[in-house]
């Protein structure tokens, strides 16, 4: 390990060291307020931050829950475990991070609030405790489960998870979160949200552009402003469980010894490309760009890592700091060695919409293609972040070389292609409903 531990001060000790991961679902990196929101979202992440390496540059490779958790906890492409809907299941075949560490001699325990993490799902292999919290509260849920558990004794090595359900919608912050925000200066545009539209003819009510999905529609609010300050108080809601964890992990004088990783499944729309307040129809960067934050065990101070980053970096990065050996071949690469140069990340959209998009992305520059027409376009992040004009007719050379990369990177992956994910066994009525709720079925 070299470059970033350094850097810091910080030796890689214990060698065993407890290992928290908390991820929240769609939370876009650029409305946290330590990467420059106006907004006050995120104090408790944003004194984390000031303490851990911020990877400013992070990025989920596919916008969808399961497909994004397969990745980051197997440390595989999605073109590799074939996990790119939320109904479908892990690959029993590929070990997770949990069953890794397990081997490694920790007790792991998991705390979920999302139903797309469901057991039946395969992300429970390698847990010892996996609890899925009920939908309503579940951020407090999520919290209570882990503090009830976490008061055992940490003698042993330990590896746990909570994935908190906010700010995935729809958007119903708690009141005292909600007053932060909606009344401010940026919650006065006037600016309209179409509320009744038609789905395209393969989508659904919760699946379609330039409108509200239904199950975002909350008492005929058709103002943008409203649901943006209600998706940013929802980070602030999550942001104050967060900082409760941190606070326990303190208390229990767990914290310093221990490795504490925050970051999101993927991000969100919140009207970018006419798509509002979903992800998953896309691989633009708004559902693309997550916070990643690593704290190493005694870290004092952190900084921020300009480097692209992405979930396929997760497992082996964990795995090389814990001594513990890293599959030959795998597409990720250890974030704390010295940035060398790899190959472009080959991003995507999830299955189940009307059109598939493949593409590649570098730290300064987007390939995209769209499957049925093979149409592309191509963007240079630095300079038009919001990828707003597409350089495919002024920049050939550039855009030939994007996709000669892009297509070997493609063929390079397919070579360690499992057989397709598996679907989903049948759920209950119960979970059916949960899912529901949250846009996923109709």
């Amino acid at each position: 390990m070299l470059g970033l531990v350094g850097a810091a001060g910080c030796a890689p000790e214990p060698s065993r060291p407890h290992v928290v991961l908390v991820t929240a679902d769609a939370l876009r990196a650029d409305h946290l307020s330590v990467n420059g929101y106006p907004r006050h979202t995120s104090p408790n992440i944003d004194a984390f931050a000031g303490e851990s390496w911020n990877f400013a540059q992070a990025t989920s490779v596919i916008p969808k829950t399961g497909p994004s958790f397969a990745t980051l906890f197997t440390g595989r492409h999605p073109r590799e475990h074939g996990v790119r809907a939320n109904f479908a299941a892990l690959p029993a075949e590929i070990p997770t991070l949990a069953e890794r560490l397990r081997t490694l001699g920790y007790r792991t325990a998991a705390f979920v609030s999302n139903p797309v993490l469901r057991e039946s799902m395969g992300f429970a292999r390698g847990f010892e405790v996996y609890e899925l919290s009920p939908q309503r509260d579940g951020v407090r849920n999520v919290n209570r489960s882990f503090f009830r558990w976490g008061r055992e004794p940490w003698d042993e090595p330990t590896f746990a998870w909570l994935h908190y359900i906010d700010p995935h919608g729809p958007y119903a912050p708690p009141r005292e979160f909600e007053a932060i925000f909606i009344d401010d200066q940026w919650a006065r545009s006037d600016e309209r949200v179409v509320l009744d539209a038609t789905p395209p003819a393969r989508g659904t009510p919760n699946k379609l552009l330039g409108a509200v999905p239904l199950y975002q529609q909350r008492e005929g609010e058709d103002r943008l402003s409203v649901y943006v300050a209600r998706y940013d108080a929802e980070i602030r809601f999550v942001d104050a469980a967060f900082g409760e964890v941190l606070a326990f992990l303190r208390e229990r004088d767990l914290y310093d010894d221990s490795l504490v990783i925050f970051t999101s499944d993927h991000g969100e729309s919140l009207g970018e490309h006419d798509l509002y307040f979903e992800h998953g129809w896309f691989a633009y960067e708004p559902s693309l760009s997550v916070p990643l934050m690593i704290k190493l065990p005694k870290q004092r101070a952190g900084g921020v890592v300009p480097d692209l980053a992405s979930h396929l970096d997760l497992l082996p990065s964990l795995l090389a700091l814990l001594d513990a050996p890293v599959d030959a071949g795998a597409p990720g690469t250890d974030l704390f060695e010295p940035p060398g140069g790899r190959p472009p990340l080959v991003i995507e959209n999830s299955d189940r919409y009307p059109e598939k998009y493949l593409g590649a992305r570098t730290l300064r520059w987007k390939y995209l293609r769209r499957v049925s027409d093979g149409s592309e376009e191509l963007y240079d992040l630095r300079e038009d972040p919001g990828e707003i004009r597409s350089l495919e007719r002024s920049e050939p050379e550039r855009l030939a070389g994007m996709r000669e990369s892009f297509e070997e990177a493609l063929r390079t992956l397919s070579r360690s292609a499992v057989a397709p994910a598996t679907p989903a066994p049948s759920d209950d009525a119960e979970t059916l409903n949960r899912l529901e709720a949250l846009g996923y079925v109709q």
